[in-house]
């Protein structure tokens, strides 16, 4: 479903001039809602697939392999965008694996950065909190997470806006690995440099 928005964003590259447009989620993109396997199949088993539970397997927009399934229930395969469901609703990831298994706490969609950095900046700004007001544990239904509003351009503008976070993440990572390092460092060097 398509809606009517007239408020164009605030920042744009200067050759584009178009409205953006607003539509749900569903109607824009590939949304598979998560769906857990059997706990009895859980597994410590690298050979087996990858299973994406909720928020606590999503790491630095990528996906921590911390637990395995034998069964195969719902799937998100390589660049998919993942997104918490449950508690805390709305932290996303991209699965860097050819497929993992998503259990209930997540959803896996199929989108370009674009898509990717606007549910970044819907989750900064606290978009979901309106879904989740009142509840004791904190989850989005898949009918909120397919009717959500999202916008879209054309496909250079979006493209161009992508590549823009997606190198400012990358510049991010590397300084955060920079940063790690030198702590590594330091505490090496007060644990041998003092008696």
């Amino acid at each position: 479903m398509f809606f009517d928005n007239d408020i164009p964003p605030l920042l744009r590259f200067n050759k584009f001039i178009e409205k953006w447009n607003q539509y749900r989620l569903n109607d824009h993109a590939i949304v598979t809602m998560g769906q857990s396997p059997n706990s009895k199949n859980y597994t410590n088993n690298q050979t087996d697939k990858i299973l994406v539970q909720g928020n606590a397997d999503l790491y630095k927009n990528k996906v921590l392999k911390r637990v395995f399934t034998t069964e195969i229930t719902k799937t998100a395969i390589k660049n998919d965008i993942l997104i918490s469901v449950r508690a805390p609703v709305g932290d996303i990831a991209r699965n860097q694996y050819e497929s993992v298994v998503i259990g209930r706490g997540i959803a896996s969609i199929k989108g370009n950065d674009f898509l990717y950095y606007q549910l970044e900046k819907m989750k900064n700004s606290g978009f979901w909190n309106k879904y989740i007001a009142g509840s004791t544990f904190e989850s989005i239904t898949g009918k909120d997470l397919k009717n959500a509003k999202i916008y879209t351009t054309n496909s250079d503008e979006e493209r161009k806006i992508g590549n823009i976070f997606s190198s400012l993440t990358n510049i991010i990572q590397l300084q955060e690995h920079k940063i790690d390092s030198l702590k590594k460092l330091k505490q090496f060097l007060l644990q041998n440099m003092f008696i």
